[in-house]
């Protein structure tokens, strides 16, 4: 006897066109479009498809901002279920310097068969013609676009190598540090160059150089997901956008299949920033066959954020700040996300904050905007140890991760940092990064990201190339954990790595770099003549480097630092 069938909920559909959103009329669709969304949210749970006809729509940004340059998103959404936005092969074209689209506190959204592009492009690549000493300023050939609009700032200046079709070597890689030259917006010149107004205090370009101008770097992103569970966007590309593609903040479960980053008609540059960025993720990230190229940032960054215990307010009570007070991102020091009861907090201290003293279990979180704190009161009674200038870090928050065949290439800074635990990275083909083509790392002096990485496993994945300017390291693939300038973490900050089955060719560097480590197995890699040492070990132990290939006859393994020598065990490879 067949079972029968669980019935299918009825799906709703709203067209786009029903609310006035035309494809290829040059008008600002964003009106009707936000109708459409918003109709969607009138159905109590049940699925619903908002669709597209095929076209380009022009997305204007919402009111603008005080500073009169950017604007309020073109759509913003909340308390969503059971959405699908389908583009049909539609392209959203953005116009201003606006977030596209913030999705909060909504369930069950997919996003598909989209494309995301920006007009004018939030940046500008050309050919450099003329110097201007006296204003420090050059004037710019351009060639993508071919016409930009006069009257935009300059954020940051990547020198670039167009016959390669990727960053300059070891080339200038300028931010126009808090706002500097703001007040000299580009210009058009009589002869139709592009005059740009560059940082005093960095040297010019070469004349006949060419170069990728920034007019916007951060902010202002194509998709935001904060607060939202079982996200999917699956066959969506971003040519373009004044930010990072998506991003995701205290979200469960986000998949990606299929999304692209690139450039269109043989652009130099996509997303301004990070073509994906994931902070205080819950359950699962998973990144499949995609392709990631020519962002000004990383291909993928997932992380959470340290916390600073600023007072010890009674036996089970912390106040706690970020950890993070960087001079140009973070002037002062932040709030930090407040925990979920039942998540579990990491701490440390002392001269190894990174190294992970004990846990403790939250009882319950707030945060005091007024004194811009997080109030955690834990469990069980505070260890004697834990008190101002404790380190925190919730393992709660660290998704586990599958990145399985993506490609991502000719992009600034690095491939990907996965800084998370429970990481499965493998078929991953990694290509002219200017950085490293993966980190897996963590930090308390810059950027006071995530915490030590457990159980991560990169197999079968291809570095070429990797590491030779903007955010250069050690190497290809590189382990670490910064207390400072020149100053890595004791070993075991990072623990149970496989490293298997990898190929490194042409990499600036060392192939492999692992620092702060134990419990690394390293197997079945194959190393090119080019990279000496093809390994380097520092400040970690209980490290074995068997079965490997490495195509010259000189040692190729350097152990630095405070590394426990007894624990380490090379074969010869």
């Amino acid at each position: 006897m067949n079972t029968p069938l669980s019935p299918t909920p009825p799906c709703h559909i709203i067209q786009v066109d029903d609310y006035g959103a035309k494809p290829d009329d040059g008008q600002d669709a964003t009106p009707a479009i936000r109708a459409a969304l918003a109709a969607a949210g009138r159905f109590d749970g049940a699925p619903v498809v908002v669709q597209f006809a095929p076209g380009r729509y022009r997305c204007r940004g919402g009111e603008a901002h005080e500073n009169g340059r950017t604007h309020q998103p073109s759509f913003t959404l909340a308390t969503l279920d059971n959405v699908t936005i389908d583009g049909n092969g539609a392209t959203l074209v953005g116009g201003d310097i606006a977030i596209l689209f913030i999705f909060r506190d909504s369930r069950n959204i997919t996003v598909r068969n989209l494309t995301i592009d920006w007009d004018p492009l939030p940046h500008t690549s050309g050919r450099v013609e003329h110097l201007i000493p006296e204003e420090h300023a050059f004037d710019l050939s351009p060639l993508f676009p071919a016409q930009p609009p006069a009257g935009r700032i300059v954020q940051a200046i990547l020198a670039y190598n167009p016959a390669r079709r990727r960053l300059a070597d070891r080339g200038s890689d300028v931010y126009q540090t808090q706002g500097e030259r703001d007040d000299h917006p580009t210009q058009l010149t009589p002869e139709g160059y592009l005059r740009i107004y560059h940082r005093t205090d960095a040297p010019l370009p070469a004349i006949g150089s060419h170069v990728v101008v920034r007019h916007q770097v951060y902010g202002y992103n194509a998709f935001i997901f904060n607060d939202c569970r079982n996200v999917l966007l699956e066959d969506v590309t971003i040519h373009a956008v004044p930010g990072m593609g998506v991003t995701g903040s205290d979200c469960r479960d986000i998949t990606l299949r299929r999304l692209k980053v690139v450039p269109a008609d043989g652009g130099w540059m996509s997303a301004t920033a990070d073509a994906t960025h994931f902070n205080g993720c819950r359950g699962q990230v998973m990144v499949e066959d995609s392709e990631f190229a020519g962002m000004g940032d990383d291909a993928i960054n997932i992380h959470a954020m340290y916390g600073l215990a600023t007072a010890r307010i009674d036996a089970h009570t912390l106040a706690v700040g970020r950890g993070r007070m960087h001079s140009y991102y973070d002037t002062v020091r932040g709030i930090w996300a407040a925990p979920q009861a039942g998540d579990i907090l990491e701490y440390s201290g002392g001269d190894e904050p990174l190294l992970a003293q004990g846990q403790m279990r939250v009882a319950e979180a707030w945060q005091d905007n007024a004194q811009q704190r997080t109030i955690i009161r834990f469990a069980e009674a505070l260890p004697d140890e834990v008190g101002e200038n404790t380190v925190l870090s919730n393992i709660t928050t660290t998704p586990s991760v599958r990145i399985r065949r993506c490609h991502v290439h000719s992009n600034r800074a690095r491939g990907m940092l996965l800084q998370s635990r429970d990481v499965l990275l493998e078929d991953c083909l990694f290509e002219d990064i200017s950085g490293a083509g993966l980190q897996i790392c963590t930090d308390a002096a810059e950027w006071w990201e995530s915490l030590g990485s457990r159980d991560v496993t990169v197999q079968r994945c291809i570095f070429r190339r990797c590491n030779f300017g903007a955010a250069r390291r050690e190497a290809a693939l590189d382990i670490f954990a910064d207390l400072a300038v020149g100053r890595q973490a004791a070993p075991g900050v990072h623990q149970r790595l496989r490293l298997l089955d990898n190929a490194f060719d042409e990499n600036d560097g060392a192939a492999i770099h692992i620092g702060s480590a134990s419990d690394v197995e390293v197997h079945g890699n194959v190393f090119p003549l080019r990279n000496y040492p093809a390994i380097i070990v520092e400040n970690s132990r209980e490290v074995t480097i068997a079965g490997n290939v490495l195509s010259h006859s000189m040692g190729g393994v350097e152990i630095r630092g405070s590394s426990d020598r007894a624990t380490i065990h090379v074969e010869d490879i």
